[in-house]
């Protein structure tokens, strides 16, 4: 059975109740542990995918630069963008969507590939110095 950390099913679960409604989980939701193949190829593909575009538009810039700063602008940039993608459509299509969760999800990307992209960054340049 696939696994969450206690710290990601806290804040699925703080950002459901948040919504107010059950009706979105009943709706559109898929209980974690009725995940299969399809979901989780999805899900090891959109990480490949912010892996790679974190790494050619943050981390890379940011160590040919020697600067945490522009791991921190770009990466926080990209995730913004990247959860953007996904959360406007479907706040636009469902009509019970509710709008706080809009750019909470959006400041939840960037702050994801923020702290990744700057832990590698800085990991990499501390390495390299030694």
């Amino acid at each position: 059975m696939w696994n969450v950390s206690p710290i990601a099913r806290s804040m699925y679960e703080s950002l459901h109740e948040a919504s107010g409604s059950d009706a979105l989980l009943d709706a559109y939701g898929k209980q974690m542990d009725t995940w299969g193949g399809v979901e989780l190829l999805s899900l090891l593909a959109f990480f490949l995918l912010i892996a790679f575009a974190n790494y050619y538009l943050a981390i890379q810039p940011a160590i040919r630069e020697n600067s945490l700063g522009t791991a921190m602008r770009n990466s926080f940039a990209l995730g913004c963008a990247a959860y953007a993608t996904y959360i406007a459509p479907i706040f636009v299509t469902f009509a019970g969507w509710p709008a706080a969760l809009v750019p909470i999800d959006i400041l939840i990307g960037g702050l994801l590939s923020l702290i990744t992209s700057t832990v590698v960054t800085y990991v990499v340049r501390r390495r390299s110095r030694a």
